[in-house]
């Protein structure tokens, strides 16, 4: 009994190296492929291709003239129509200057030009150079912050309208609950129906 026990220990030993045999006799024909082909790879010379050349043409002062002419916060982004000097009677309508808001300065061709938005209107919009008139006032001066508009020896400044700062909840602050409802004074109560008989609780 011993000895057939024996036996068959000794041959499930040969069998798993055996197995183990081949199984390293594989891996290292898959290694020595793995070489010859990445030793073949490295032979073949690398050559790179020539990346295309673009004929890039320098732009225009125009082109960059009608990108400024086109405001970014306008709907539509059209060109604004330009204020002729000789033209000062049209652009002098009955409305006062007040009624106009400055909103951008900018240069164009070397020279500041205003731009104006009307209050009442949401999409009139005008741009005027210096010595040009609005309303009746006559551009003199353009900075940076505001222009000067004079009319009959009377100058008034008018500044450059900032946008309005979002205003940002404090952090870990709560939002303001809303305020409940007043009670009403002159609700009356409910009177019981004169039917109704109210029930009684017996202990028992």
């Amino acid at each position: 009994m011993n000895r057939k026990l024996l036996r068959l220990q000794i041959f499930a030993c040969g069998t798993l190296g055996a197995g183990l045999i081949g199984e390293w006799a594989v891996s290292r024909y898959a290694a020595q492929q793995l070489e010859q082909q990445l030793a073949a790879r490295e032979q073949v010379a690398f050559e790179a291709e020539q990346l295309p050349t673009i004929a890039a043409t320098p732009a225009s002062v125009d082109s960059y003239n009608d990108i400024v002419e086109r405001p970014i916060f306008i709907e539509g982004r059209r060109p604004i129509a330009e204020a002729k000097t000789n033209d000062a009677g049209q652009n002098s309508d009955t409305s006062q200057i007040d009624d106009w808001s400055l909103i951008g300065v900018y240069d164009k061709g070397g020279k500041l030009v205003a731009l104006f938005s009307k209050r009442n209107e949401a999409r009139k919009f005008l741009k005027i150079g210096e010595e040009q008139s609005i309303s009746g006032w006559q551009l003199k001066q353009i900075l940076a912050d505001r222009v000067i508009l004079q009319q009959a020896g009377q100058e008034k400044p008018v500044l450059l309208r900032k946008p309005r700062p979002q205003l940002k909840p404090a952090p870990g602050k709560p939002a303001p609950r809303p305020a409940p409802a007043p009670a009403n004074v002159n609700a009356r109560p409910i009177e019981p129906a004169p039917n109704e008989i109210p029930e009684t609780l017996n202990d028992n």
